[in-house]
Formats: structure tokens, sequence, C-alpha cells
């Protein structure tokens, strides 16, 4: 996973994993924000502004100003994720595009799994519009052991993608060096 770099091509970049994608994502905002505009989509309401700032305040004098170049928007349910992609997708971004955690709403116990995969389908329909405009970065992490027909959600989002990155849970050594699980 080191070897992610920010985008030089409108293509769908995918980060499969848990909380240490999510930091690599908003470490990957921070650093687009200093380029220009991005737009930012929190599908799994978990993507914490705060690791944004500091990263921000630790590569520029002027964190306010890069702060200024980041629009975000939230979904809280598989049908407002695919509203919002709809939306961004018609607006035809030019900047590039964050997706945090796609599918944790498409995990819901209230949503059949034919149901999502029928909304991940359009919903992917839309990232694949965002990128005539600009690059898509998404992260996605696998789903609960309640429901493991469900990392077949996480393997569409993966093939779909024109590069994937799956971080792999540290081994027990490593997190008894560690001292905790993620860092």
């Amino acid at each position: 996973m080191d070897a992610i770099r920010l985008p030089t091509s409108n293509q769908l970049y995918v980060i499969a994993g848990g909380s240490g994608a999510l930091q690599r994502m908003l470490t990957l905002a921070a650093r687009l924000a200093l380029r220009g505009g991005v737009w930012v989509l929190d599908c799994g309401n978990r993507a914490n502004p705060l690791p944004v700032v500091r990263e921000l305040r630790r590569l520029t004098m002027d964190p306010v100003r890069a702060l200024a170049n980041i629009q975000t928007a939230r979904a809280f349910t598989c049908y407002q994720v695919l509203a919002l992609l709809e939306q961004t997708c018609a607006r035809q971004v030019r900047e590039p595009v964050v997706i945090f955690d796609l599918l944790a709403s498409f995990y819901d116990e209230s949503v059949r799994y034919d149901e999502g995969q029928r909304l991940l389908t359009a919903a992917l329909g839309h990232v694949h519009g965002l990128l005539a405009g600009a690059p898509v970065m998404v992260s996605v992490r696998p789903p609960p052991s309640d429901f493991p027909e469900r990392a077949a959600f996480v393997q569409r989002v993966c093939a779909e993608a024109d590069q994937c990155w799956v971080e792999e849970a540290p081994s027990a050594t490593d997190v008894y060096r560690q001292g905790s699980l993620w860092k």
C-alpha cells in the first residue's frame, strides 16, 4: 500500500481495508486539496476531518486556504449514496473525487442482498460517469461477519477499479510489537 500516489489520470483507484485504509484516504484528500479542488463524499459517516486538518497544517502554512478547496457531502443510506453519486455526476465535476467507505450502507440488514446488488450496479455506473472529468478514489471495507455473502460487493468494486490496493491485517506478531491493531 505504500505505492499509493496522487492520481495523475482519470482512473478508478480503490483502497480496500479497515481503518488504515480510511487514514490513507484522509491523507490523500488533504494532499489533493493542496493542488486544488477536491470532492469528498462520505458514504459511511466515518470520515473525521481532524486528520485532514492535521495533515494540512503539517504540509502548508495556510491550511485554511487548502480546506476551502474541499467540497464535502454525506450519505447515510445506500439510496442516499446512489442519489449523491447521481447528483455529483450530473454536476460534471472536473476535480478529483474521494469516496469514503462506499459500501458501508450497503451492509445494512434492512437492505436485501439483491437490492444491494442492484443499487451497487447503479452506483458504479455513476462512479464511472465521474471518471469522464476526474480521477476517483474509493475506500471500501469488508462486510460485518453477519453478512459474509456481501464480500462479493467488495470484490465487485475492486474488479471495476483500474488500480486496487488491499490493506492486509497485520500479523499477530506485528500487533504485539506495535501495541495496537491499526497504526
